[in-house]
């Protein structure tokens, strides 16, 4: 063990979540490495961002160009089915928070921001699959990948919905009542028609459907990316129905459909996220129905929250003091609470025909809807949010 490389941090996961986290502890002087499996740029889905996140780029010095960002105003529930919508913009959320956010192609956004982690002065390590972690140790943590071990004095887990931690210690537990499965593709080289129908907002497309609810999410460089989630299992049947109905039918019209993926196994939370010299961000420590497209989000803020907690600490030699993740574990639980309060409610239909399908213009509470839509989950002054929260106590 003696003869280990050792670090400061040691980072498991390369995407937004690691790489803001390795950032912003490089930026203080710590020896960061980051070990990600995958060789970038990659394929990933997750591709909508919410204004409460736009602060933690902006921290980062990320410019939202336009090959990786595409500038939404909001979101767009429909049921075709039905004929009905509901528009809900940014610009009617309480105030604080910008009045837009982006879509963006994951693998220049995540190539993007693992580029910032290395001007910082993490080294980034791909084709490093950590295959274990030791956290028995008392002045460290051990980490094993195929060709290497090396020893840090803290351990963030990023790894996604490879959840690395969660698995080792088979602290994951699912959120039966949401999505279980999702198919999805992405389609190149869209038509100005489709460009004309989907713009000048570009807000995401949630689809109300009897199997579930789909997404259209407009990309940079004329690509869409459509899917559907299911609370059993999706199939590629259901995706071709849904690019059957008329507004995913005149989107796709002459463009090129690429691969289709199907991801299986998600919705749910690490009960034992963080301890003594380690800790999980990002879907390593909580992923929700992507319903509210929260996710990324939520890992952009759990990384600066918690590389604000443990920065300080390493540089005092302080990092195993108790208590020290207790305001990030607070934060977190709070956001991650209310997101699953409303998916919860997204999935009883009384509640999503009402609030996203009905007439709310004009309604005290419509402003509150929106803050909670924009990801602006840590305020104090929001009634609908306060109501969320506590239908979540009162459900246990």
């Amino acid at each position: 063990m003696s003869g280990e490389p050792r670090w400061d941090v040691a980072v498991v996961g390369a995407g937004p979540a690691g790489s803001t986290a390795a950032a912003l502890l490089a930026r203080r002087g710590l020896s960061v490495v980051v070990l990600e499996k995958s060789h970038f740029p990659r394929f990933h889905i997750g591709e909508s961002l919410l204004p409460a996140g736009l602060s933690v780029l902006a921290r980062l010095g990320v410019e939202p160009h336009a090959d990786a960002f595409l500038r939404k105003r909001g979101a767009e529930f429909l049921c075709e089915a039905s004929g009905r919508r509901g528009v809900f913009s940014f610009d009617g959320a309480l105030p604080g928070l910008p009045d837009h956010s982006f879509h963006v192609d994951r693998a220049r956004f995540d190539t993007l921001l693992r580029d910032v982690a290395r001007a910082a002065g993490a080294e980034v390590r791909h084709g490093e699959a950590v295959l274990e972690a030791e956290l028995d140790a008392s002045d460290a943590v051990h980490v094993r990948t195929a060709s290497d071990r090396l020893a840090a004095r803290y351990l963030i887990d990023a790894t996604g919905q490879d959840r690395l931690l969660a698995q080792q210690s088979r602290s994951v537990e699912p959120y039966r009542a949401f999505g279980a499965a999702a198919v999805f593709t992405h389609f190149a080289g869209l038509r100005r028609e489709a460009l004309d129908e989907l713009g000048p907002g570009f807000a995401i497309r949630v689809l109300l459907r009897p199997d579930g609810w789909g997404w259209i999410i407009p990309l940079p460089g004329a690509r869409l990316s459509v899917g559907l989630v299911s609370q059993e299992r999706a199939t590629h049947a259901q995706l071709d129905a849904l690019l059957a109905d008329p507004l995913a039918a005149r989107c796709t019209a002459g463009a090129e459909r690429l691969a289709t993926h199907v991801a299986s196994n998600f919705s749910y939370r690490n009960t034992a996220s963080c301890g003594p010299r380690f800790a999980c961000i990002g879907d390593a420590a909580c992923f929700l129905d992507p319903v509210f497209s929260s996710g990324v989000t939520l890992a952009l803020r759990g990384a600066e929250s918690l590389a604000d907690a443990i920065g300080p600490a390493l540089q005092a030699g302080t990092e195993t003091e108790p208590g020290l993740l207790d305001a990030h574990r607070r934060s977190m639980d709070r956001a991650y609470r209310t997101f699953g309060a409303l998916i919860g409610r997204f999935y009883n239909s009384r509640f999503a025909e009402s609030v996203f399908l009905g007439d709310t213009d004009g309604m005290p509470m419509r402003a509150g809807v929106l803050s909670v839509l924009a990801g602006d989950v840590w305020r104090d002054d929001n009634p609908f949010q306060d109501q969320l929260l506590a239908a979540r106590r009162g459900q246990g």
